[in-house]
């Protein structure tokens, strides 16, 4: 290939080019272009997921096929390798982040969804199972919609709402539930100002708000901090609870049923804080629990409202 190649409407990739176009030789070549992006550690994995994304093959179907990659292909890799090596988060180059067996749009108008939230999902769904009616769902902050949508995958017959303040989050979960084929009510309104889709009222109300208190950006990754949405990540430091405290009483306002589910994810340092939000809050609330993800950090708050 040529040291450089420019294309009309388009951006082009520039070398140093692999030697040759082998999977051994590519492979090698795009980990050396990310070195500066990746941590060592992660290296294999971004790999993995840009030379699959690129060749529309697994690494078993590329190997038992000799595979070569193409001219074009090597090409839209090294526009990729420029973009992660820069500290794009490898999501948002691809443009899809896997979550509960979907692969979800992204992009920088929403959060790159985490494992530990599947974990919430994977918990709340269990509650849901055990209500003898099906009934409705709201997510709160749907971002990509992740949340929202695996839930309706994984109880069909349930009604599920999504909200977000960010009309280009709105848009990318709507693109998500057509591409994944899982029907979600959604609404663009900011859950601090008004009571989202009011006067319906909820069995289970979720929600992943923004909790990183402003001044941990300095020591958060780049990636993080200079790429996602900031609205999605940051509360003021004087606040770190503002959107629990507001959630909790809109349920208490009439947004939850009798017996419904409130359920967060929450930032480590403050889960026991929302749990004890519940243990003083106006209205009862029973079967309090915090949950440790998969790292035994406590990530998750969990809260049914009385049901008198």
């Amino acid at each position: 290939m040529n040291d450089s190649i420019t294309s009309k409407g388009s951006p082009r990739g520039s070398g140093p080019w692999p030697g040759s176009n082998d999977e051994r030789s590519v492979r090698v070549w795009f980990k050396s272009r990310i070195s500066n992006g990746v941590e060592a550690e992660e290296r294999d994995s971004v790999v993995g997921l840009c030379l699959e994304v690129v060749s529309r093959m697994v690494k078993g179907e590329r190997l038992m096929n000799n595979y070569r990659y193409p001219e074009s292909e090597i090409d839209k890799l090294a526009v990729m390798a420029d973009r992660v090596s820069k500290g794009d988060p490898v999501q948002y180059v691809i443009g899809t982040a896997h979550f509960d067996g979907s692969d979800f749009k992204v992009d920088a108008s929403v959060l790159i969804p985490r494992p530990e939230t599947e974990e919430l999902v994977f918990s709340l769904v269990e509650k849901l199972q055990a209500f003898d009616e099906k009934g409705c769902v709201l997510d709160l902050g749907t971002g990509s919609g992740c949340i929202a949508l695996s839930i309706k995958k994984r109880l069909p017959e349930w009604k599920v709402f999504a909200s977000d303040f960010s009309q280009g989050a709105i848009d990318v979960a709507i693109e998500n539930s057509k591409s994944i084929d899982a029907e979600v009510d959604f609404e663009c309104s900011d859950v601090l100002q008004k009571r989202p889709f009011e006067p319906q009222c909820f069995d289970a109300v979720v929600s992943n708000p923004p909790y990183i208190p402003a001044h941990e950006k300095t020591n958060m990754e780049s990636r993080v901090a200079d790429c996602e949405p900031l609205s999605a990540l940051f509360v003021p430091n004087n606040d770190p609870l503002l959107f629990y405290t507001r959630i909790i009483a809109l349920c208490e306002g009439g947004m939850l049923n009798p017996g419904g589910w409130l359920a967060f994810e929450c930032h480590t340092r403050f889960a026991t804080d929302v749990a004890d939000l519940f243990r003083g809050a106006k209205t009862r609330w029973d079967q309090i629990s915090l949950i440790k993800d998969l790292q035994g950090k406590p990530r998750h708050v969990f809260a049914r409202i009385d049901l008198t």
